[in-house]
């Protein structure tokens, strides 16, 4: 049960603590901005204990610390100079606030159709979507799987644009820095996201004078205030309580079936100067000090088990089911998405049956006007519980109830 509380959330309690003793330290002065480097540096945004931190784990060069992959995508368009009115290619399913930070900026998103199986920009869409307006491309890698970036880096090549990867929902491992051929590549730490951080993200770019000037620019951004990130902290610690099976079952089972996705839904302001304030703000001292600690003890175990438990869900769902990204040459099963002919009716059999089975979210949309291949793969979107905790005979059973409901 609780596929969004229980299971979704990549994190113990022992991180909830580091969070919390991090926001103590910056509290008492112990931990403070001023040793951030310069542009001419390393080219990151870490200050100089998540520097320290993070090198433990491994290569920091031009890695840039931002408070979200959304403020950090609206940060590469802020000094990107793109003239107004031009076109970015970006792949027809993304996070929405994707095609807002576009919009943002006086610019127009042009969805590029994928492929449901693999998940990958359709090359001959993607011929067909770029114009001589379009500067910029954005590939999403979705659910967990990590897509073929080829036909994109190609075209990237080919047409002289600035290759951008949103990784956020596919992070691989500790090493995994996404394609060398990409200029940025940007990966989260949010709440629901793999090695989770409460937040946060890291921006991979790699030409120099780019990341120079994405880290003179938040320079300038206030520190999201120490009461917002301690907000969060709160919360997933809230959530990570309430996922006990007998609280959970107290708050949520039955026949209240309150929303436990209530617990962790992003509240970001919908008006447009709300929205930019909310982009235009660097992380503050206590997140960097726990991205450093999620980098530097990375949970390699647990994405391993969650991949293996993905693929044994896979195998005894068999062909019965359709599944957005099945064929996806790397797969971490971030969720386990299946689309059905009649999602609500799905989800309320499997949820009767005990299967926690949750509909499509607002966290992931299509680009308009939807492309075909795009269209399928949200189309009766459903997410199923594929944990590493669930019993193998529950799997099957779980399997079995998913072909019969469908």
């Amino acid at each position: 049960m609780a596929l969004f509380v229980r299971h979704r959330i990549d994190a113990t309690m022992g991180d909830v603590l580091a969070a919390l003793l991090a926001l103590a330290a910056g509290a008492t002065g112990v931990w403070s901005r001023t040793g951030r480097q310069s542009a001419g540096g390393s080219g990151s945004g870490l200050p100089t204990g998540a520097i320290a931190g993070a090198t433990r784990w491994g290569q920091l060069e031009d890695g840039l610390l931002c408070l979200s992959v959304r403020s950090a995508f609206h940060l590469l368009l802020s000094v990107a100079e793109v003239p107004p009115g031009s076109e970015v290619a970006i792949s027809a399913v993304t996070h929405p606030d994707m095609v807002r930070v576009i919009e943002l900026h006086g610019l127009r998103a042009v969805p590029v159709d994928i492929d449901p199986g693999t998940l990958a920009v359709d090359e001959r869409a993607l011929e067909t979507a770029i114009t001589e307006r379009t500067r910029i491309m954005v590939v999403t890698h979705l659910f967990g799987a990590r897509s073929s970036m080829d036909a994109a880096a190609r075209a990237a090549r080919d047409h002289g644009l600035l290759l951008v990867e949103d990784c956020a929902q596919s992070l691989q491992g500790p090493d995994d820095r996404g394609d060398p051929r990409a200029d940025v590549s940007l990966f989260s730490f949010g709440l629901l996201k793999t090695a989770t951080a409460m937040g946060g993200a890291v921006a991979w770019v790699r030409p120099p004078g780019l990341a120079a000037a994405m880290l003179a620019r938040q320079e300038g951004w206030p520190a999201q205030s120490r009461s917002s990130y301690a907000a969060k902290v709160l919360t997933c610690m809230v959530a990570l309580v309430a996922s006990h099976p007998v609280l959970y079952g107290l708050l949520f089972g039955g026949g209240r079936r309150l929303d436990p996705t209530a617990l962790v839904r992003s509240r970001v302001p919908r008006d447009e100067p709300g929205f930019t304030w909310w982009l235009q703000r660097g992380p503050c001292d206590a997140l960097a000090r726990t991205i450093a600690r999620r980098l530097a003890r990375f949970p390699s175990h647990r994405l391993r088990r969650r991949t293996e438990a993905g693929e044994a869900f896979a195998a005894a769902l068999g062909q019965r089911v359709s599944r957005p990204g099945a064929t996806a040459p790397r797969h971490t099963h971030w969720v386990f998405p299946v689309t059905v002919d009649d999602p609500d009716r799905v989800v309320r059999e499997l949820r009767a049956a005990g299967v926690d089975a949750t509909p499509a979210t607002s966290q992931i949309a299509a680009v308009e006007p939807a492309p075909p291949g795009a269209a399928r793969v949200l189309a009766g979107l459903v997410f199923l519980p594929a944990y590493p905790g669930l019993p193998a005979a529950q799997r099957d059973l779980t399997a079995a109830a998913v072909a019969t409901a469908d």
